[in-house]
């Protein structure tokens, strides 16, 4: 028997179809984060040029997943 058989601690082989849910699930929590440092790069370039009502605009998009900037004032 080898020592790896008896740890406990030892890492445990994923099926094939754990891996590809991982991955799928990896690849849009990708997509989610990108989008999210668009966004933050682009508020960042607002607030450089002095638009603080578009930084908070662009801000409130964070983590919104169907990319609505409505995020406005109620009027």
């Amino acid at each position: 028997m080898t020592e790896s058989a008896t740890d406990p601690t030892a890492p445990q082989a994923a099926s094939a179809p754990e891996v590809e849910a991982v991955l799928e699930m990896d690849d849009a929590e990708l997509e989610r984060l990108e989008a999210d440092l668009a966004a933050i790069e682009a508020a960042m370039d607002r607030v450089d040029a002095g638009d603080l009502d578009g930084a908070t605009t662009l801000m409130a998009r964070l983590g919104d997943e169907d990319g609505d900037l409505s995020g406005g004032d109620g009027s």
